[in-house]
This record gives structure tokens, sequence and C-alpha cells, in this order.
């Protein structure tokens, strides 16, 4: 039996899958949704501009030289002066002292000295004392006359209490020749310097003999 070809096949296509076929349609479609909605947009938004691009601008910040400042550190303050208080009281060591003073009586403008003649009848133990230091005599003064203080009428009245520290010095006849305040409450200041100046005392001793001395006082104002 003699062989025979095949007939060729003819493919053919579904009309919905045939793309070249709906191609132009499809086109069309599109082309024609895009342009109603740009002009609807425009439409709808007539005012819109894009916001022109603005550089930004750079900000410069320009630091001027401040000129140093030095602050200058004050000298520390002289140390103040410690001021030992004696009292009469038994209980003190022996160590105790008293605030040095030392005078200047400007020995060196004084005029020269007169003639020995002249000096008949002039008690010579008028010369410049010297002023001992208590912690150094022998014998420390001790009072004979110590009246108190009259306690002053406004502190009284005011309720007010407290103790006035007064630095005397006494001389070699046991007398006071100054008196000066140390410390306490002001309004009690001139009933304490009217008092010490009423005390009297033995005289210090040094080498068996009276020498001038600092003797401080505490005098208490209190109310019964």
């Amino acid at each position: 039996m003699p062989l025979t070809r095949p007939a060729e096949l003819v493919r053919l296509k579904a009309p919905e899958a045939d793309l070249r076929r709906n191609y132009s349609r499809t086109f069309w479609s599109c082309f024609g949704i895009s342009t109603v909605l740009l002009m609807a947009f425009v439409v709808l938004f007539p005012d819109l501009d894009a916001d022109a691009y603005s550089k930004s601008e750079k900000v410069i910040i320009q630091i001027e030289d401040i000129p140093e400042t030095r602050q200058e550190r004050r000298p520390p303050p002289p140390p103040r002066p410690v001021v030992p208080i004696a009292s009469q009281s038994d209980d003190i060591p022996d160590d105790a002292t008293i605030m040095e003073t030392d005078l200047d009586f400007g020995l060196d403008d004084l005029p020269p000295p007169p003639p020995l003649a002249d000096l008949a009848g002039v008690d010579l133990e008028e010369e410049e004392e010297e002023i001992v230091e208590i912690w150094r005599v022998e014998k420390q003064p001790e009072p004979i006359k110590n009246p108190a203080p009259e306690y002053p009428e406004i502190a009284r009245k005011a309720g007010i209490t407290g103790t006035v520290t007064v630095q005397v010095l006494v001389n070699k006849k046991g007398k006071v020749e100054a008196v000066d305040i140390l410390k306490g409450n002001e309004v009690f200041h001139e009933a304490a310097r009217k008092a010490a100046w009423k005390w009297t005392f033995t005289p210090a001793i040094q080498n068996d003999k009276p020498v001038k001395v600092w003797v401080a006082l505490p005098f208490r104002f209190q109310l019964n």
C-alpha cells in the first residue's frame, strides 16, 4: 500500500486569545480613558501649580572673638589675732595667756633729755614701764576691789542677757590704767567699762618686782 503525505494542520486561535486581533481596540480604549481622566483632573484642579524649586539658603553663624577675662584673686585677709581670755576661776591652767599688746610711744621723736640739774624733784620712776605678758609673771594680780556693773535698764526691760569681756591694764600699784572691750553685746559695753575702771588689784610680780600686765575680766549680765 503506497504511503500518503498527511495533510498540513492549520492552527486556529480563539478570538479572545488573539492579542493582535484586539490590539487596536485595546489601545484606543486606554487612550480614551487616559484623555478623559486628564481632562477631568484639569477641570477639577485648574489652579494647581507646582512649587518652584527654591535653592536652600545657607545660614552662616559668625562667632566673634570674645576677649578673655581674668578674675583677679583677692589676697586672703590677714589672720585675726587670737585673744586669750583670763578668768578668775581657780581651774585656769598655768599656760593661759592674755593678748599681747605692743605699744609704740614714739621715743624717736622725743627731744633730748634735759640736764641732770633740771631733774631735781622729778620722780625717776615715771619712766616708761614695760608691759609684761601675764604668763611670764611669777605672781599674777588678784582683785582687791571688784564691784559688779550696773544692769542697763534697756537690757533689763528687753530681757537681754550676755557676757562682756573687758581687758584692763593693771599698773605696778594695782590700779587700772586702761580699759578695752574685747567682745560682748554692745548694750552692756558702757556698764562693763565703768565697772572695770573701779577695780583694783594686787600688783603682778616678776623677779620680785611689780610689773604692768593686761588682765581680761568677764562680766556676766544675768536676770534673776
